[in-house]
């Protein structure tokens, strides 16, 4: 269907309820119901006109996290997606993106690719799947995150099973972080956080202050 500025998007529903909204602008998740409420966040100020990513939802990070050598989080979340696959599973569609290079990623990575996407939605979860793959003749390495938004409230937003892990404390000083180990089960949000997390769990529990646990 037609999404904001007429770029498309796909909807997903769920035998159980749930519905999900994919832009193949960025191959970005913007919006997961379960059932009724959104617990993804779009800024205000997203603008959907392609002239820069859509801030918000589950962006892409690919294939360069964060500041570097490319641009910011590179060029996955400003580049046009295709549908290659789409399946219902007992109620529960999956759908399957994928990204190639083109001249616009060339012109930043001269590498040829094959990232495929795999967004599987059920009645209370969301899982997402990228495999990137070196179709070129040399080798290549890369970084790629999804940079997930949540809708919270940040006076009782908590997250849970980092405890024990060793952090790099970004605040004050980004360039020289202050290393240390987190002795809190439940980490909270009174002011300003820019914190690293090393060798994190598989599991973390988000409670984001409006009465979810994710």
């Amino acid at each position: 269907t037609q999404g904001e500025g007429n770029l498309p998007k796909l909807v997903l529903t769920s035998g159980g309820g749930s519905e999900a909204e994919i832009y193949l602008f960025g191959g970005c998740i913007t919006s997961w119901k379960v059932p009724s409420r959104d617990l993804l966040f779009v800024r205000p100020d997203a603008v959907f006109d392609k002239k820069k990513p859509i801030s918000g939802g589950i962006p892409h990070c690919f294939p360069q996290f964060g500041p570097g050598p490319m641009q910011q989080h590179g060029f996955a979340r400003n580049m046009d997606w295709s549908l290659v696959e789409s399946e219902n599973v007992e109620g529960n569609p999956i759908v399957t993106l994928e990204l190639k290079d083109g001249p616009y990623s060339r012109a930043m990575w001269d590498f040829s690719f094959q990232a495929r996407y795999k967004v599987i939605l059920n009645t209370k979860s969301i899982s997402t799947e990228l495999i990137v793959t070196n179709t070129d003749n040399k080798p290549f390495s890369f970084s790629t995150a999804l940079h997930t938004y949540f809708r919270a409230s940040i006076t009782g937003v908590s997250v849970r099973g980092l405890k024990g892990c060793k952090t790099l404390n970004k605040d004050p000083d980004p360039k020289n972080p202050i290393e240390g180990r987190e002795e809190r089960d439940a980490i909270t949000f009174p002011g300003f956080v820019d914190c690293i997390y090393l060798d994190a769990s598989d599991e973390l529990h988000l409670d984001n202050g409006l009465g979810d646990v994710i």
